[in-house]
């Protein structure tokens, strides 16, 4: 499963806007019901999903960088 590691969260991201979509695309919802409705903020949620989980993984880059430069650089400023 570490193939997986940092790509779940996508994933399910993807899957939440795919259903979403897919209720209006596939006429099970009018415009105006989509966007009255649940599958909307599905689909928002799904969106700050990936944007909560894109954060975490720059915050987490920067934070290693930071730390790995005083490790080998304790006394760089």
């Amino acid at each position: 499963m570490n193939w997986l590691k940092g790509k779940k969260t996508y994933i399910i991201s993807a899957l939440m806007v795919m259903t979403s979509l897919i209720h209006l695309v596939s006429g099970d919802l009018t415009l105006v019901e989509f966007l009255n409705g649940e599958q909307i903020i599905n689909l928002f949620e799904a969106l700050g999903l990936t944007t909560l989980r894109a954060g975490v993984w720059q915050n987490q880059k920067e934070t290693t960088q930071e730390i790995l430069k005083k490790i080998h650089f304790p006394y760089a400023g």
